[in-house]
């Protein structure tokens, strides 16, 4: 019974390694398709705008990286490394969804200066 059991667990986690595999490249090919797509609908002025952002929150998250890391405590340190790490490996994805958030932000700003 328990040979039962360690099998089936087995084929569980390599069906959902599998299908979680499936569904990160799914979702990578969405967030580049929806890139481009944001990409060649939005005016250049936007763009720059948006890299511009981008540039800032970059430099005031590197400075909050710095300070947080010398108050923190080792283990803190060690699991924000391994999230940078992760957010560096997934980068295209996350460039693309914040490119998408900024726009957003710009139209809907844009639209309530309009009413």
């Amino acid at each position: 019974m328990k040979a039962q059991t360690k099998e089936r667990t087995a084929a569980v986690k390599e069906q959902a390694v599998k299908k979680a595999a499936q569904v990160t490249g799914q979702i990578r090919e969405t967030a580049g398709h929806a890139a481009h797509l944001v990409k060649d609908r939005t005016p250049d002025p936007v763009l720059d705008k948006a890299v511009q952002a981008a540039a800032r929150l970059r430099e005031t998250t590197a400075r909050a990286g710095r300070l947080a890391s010398g108050k923190a405590p080792g283990p803190l340190v060690d699991r924000a490394g391994r999230a940078a790490a992760a957010a560096r490996a997934n980068r295209t994805e996350l460039l693309a969804l914040g490119a998408v958030v900024v726009v957003l932000a710009l139209i809907r700003r844009s639209r309530d200066h309009r009413h």
